[in-house]
This record gives C-alpha cells, sequence and structure tokens, in this order.
C-alpha cells in the first residue's frame, strides 16, 4: 500500500466514516480523522458546502452524514475496494 500523504478522497472517506457511526463534535472528528483541527475545519467546510455532512438538529456543535455522504462513503469504498494500489 501506498505510504504517502493522504489526498482529500481519503479524508472525505475518515471524517464521513467516523461519521457514519455517530454524530461527532469537531475535536472527535479530529481525532478519528487524525487530522489537526485546522485541516478539520476546511474538510468540515468543504463538506457541508458538498452537502456530505450537516449539523446536527439536536445540537448545532455536533455534525452529522447525509444520504449524500453515505452515498459517496458507499461508491468510494466500493471503487477503492476494485483498485489493486499495489503500483
Amino acid at each position: 500500500m501506498w505510504n504517502g500523504k493522504r489526498g482529500a478522497l481519503e479524508i472525505f472517506d475518515s471524517i464521513l466514516g467516523s461519521l457514519s457511526e455517530s454524530q461527532l463534535k469537531k475535536t472527535h472528528v479530529t481525532y478519528k480523522a487524525n487530522l489537526d483541527s485546522r485541516l478539520t475545519s476546511k474538510y468540515l467546510r468543504v463538506l457541508l458546502q458538498l452537502g456530505m455532512i450537516a449539523k446536527s438538529a439536536d445540537e448545532a456543535s455536533y455534525y452529522v452524514i447525509t444520504q449524500k455522504g453515505r452515498n459517496f462513503l458507499e461508491q468510494y469504498r466500493g471503487l477503492m475496494k476494485n483498485i489493486d494500489l499495489r503500483i
């Protein structure tokens, strides 16, 4: 497996995967996705704009995955499963 820096899609996968388990605060997303606070803020903002995540209706400090985010996660993981990364 390739051990370089993660790209945006891998980071999307990490964040969306974490949120698929439960709604999380930014701090918990940061730890589960193994990011620093600055990058977490950047990617949460992008995912919000893309409609893949949303702020929780119950508690605004929590993030939740949307159906669009679940669809992306399923398709991305299916694609990665079919790609041989031992190039």
